[in-house]
């Protein structure tokens, strides 16, 4: 009688061979991602401008949606005609304009309307620093450190010259993509 020795099934080659095809799959990805890399031209922007996404607080971040929601509600409530005082636009519940729990936390700004323009003087600039929302199409916002006040000329010169830099949306590749399909 001969003995036969029969070995039990392994798997040990096919799981060597699916993780030796997994890498060899990571290491083409890698360098098909390597090779298709793009070298983004994002340019800086001027030293009067800010951007709003990377350089605010988080208080002045929760500011500015409140004053880009704010500025369209102005716009229908003006309707081409005199600009709604504060006091109507804190009755309407507008925020930032209406008084909210959250105030603390987004610089306790006091609002007031001159010159055309919305100032948000900051109670607390180590939080957020002072807004100014000019209504008009597309409107423009301003923020400036500290507590500021604004300058009786609402210019860009005049705001620039008075240390106010206006926020900007800078939008990147990095971000957005772009369907090259689509018309532009």
């Amino acid at each position: 009688m001969t003995t036969r020795v029969v070995r039990p099934a392994s798997a040990r080659r096919e799981s060597l061979l699916v993780g030796a095809l997994c890498l060899a799959v990571l290491t083409a990805s890698a360098a098909v991602i390597g090779l298709h890399r793009r070298v983004d031209d994002t340019s800086s922007l001027p030293a009067w401008q800010i951007d709003a996404r990377s350089d605010l607080t988080p208080g002045e971040q929760g500011v500015l949606a409140d004053l880009t929601i704010a500025a369209g509600e102005i716009a229908w409530l003006s309707d081409g005609g005199a600009l709604p005082d504060v006091a109507d636009l804190a009755a309407e519940g507008l925020p930032p304009f209406a008084p909210q729990a959250s105030d603390g936390l987004r610089g306790g700004h006091l609002w007031s309307l001159s010159g055309g323009a919305y100032l948000g003087r900051s109670g607390d600039p180590r939080v957020a620093g002072s807004f100014l929302l000019i209504p008009g199409d597309p409107p423009a916002i301003w923020l400036a450190p500290g507590a500021a006040d604004a300058p009786a000329d609402p210019s860009p010169d005049a705001l620039r010259g008075a240390g106010w830099r206006q926020v900007v949306s800078r939008y990147e590749a990095s971000v957005t993509r772009h369907d090259p399909g689509a018309a532009e």
